[in-house]
């Protein structure tokens, strides 16, 4: 099994992404290069995320920085490219605009993993609620969207009413 899927769906703090980015991290093979760190530590994280390696948190609790899937791919990609021998301009050149699913799909590779074709999940049936408002006349409302329909459709029902014929 893929050793990134137990990742997929967490929410890390920068102490568990640098855990996590070391111990995957160690499968990554590297050229050798002395100037480049193998490990990362959270001052690598930081650094990354202010050159654009790495995106901002995407939540802050208090004040500790919540991290998610993606920025740990971005750390594994920025460090497999830099263990390839990439500079870090090359790295970013190189990551500028990758969707998660291709990061994904890099990081498996340098990590020996095999990709398979990367397959959209399909959508979660969603419950909708129809009301007829006028004689032939529907409205559909995603209570996921709008919580209240009903109110939704007893605020709309003066201003369809006035405007059918």
């Amino acid at each position: 099994m893929n050793p990134l899927h137990a990742y997929r769906h967490r929410e890390l703090p920068l102490v568990e992404l640098v855990l996590a980015a070391v111990q995957l991290g160690a499968g990554i093979p590297s050229a050798g290069d002395e100037r480049v760190r193998a490990e990362v530590d959270e001052r690598t994280v930081r650094y990354y995320q202010s050159t654009g390696l790495v995106d901002r948190p995407g939540r802050y609790e208090g004040r500790t920085a919540i991290y998610g899937y993606r920025h740990l791919l971005q750390v594994l990609a920025t460090k497999a490219l830099q263990g390839a021998g990439y500079s870090l301009a090359q790295v970013q050149s190189s990551l500028a605009g990758v969707v998660t699913p291709d990061l994904e799909a890099a990081v498996a590779r340098a990590l020996g993993e095999e990709v398979g074709p990367v397959v959209p999940p399909e959508p979660a049936p969603r419950a909708l609620v129809q009301f007829e408002v006028a004689p032939g006349l529907w409205l559909t409302v995603d209570p996921a969207i709008h919580p209240d329909p009903t109110a939704l459709v007893v605020a709309l029902s003066p201003h369809i009413k006035r405007s059918t014929p």
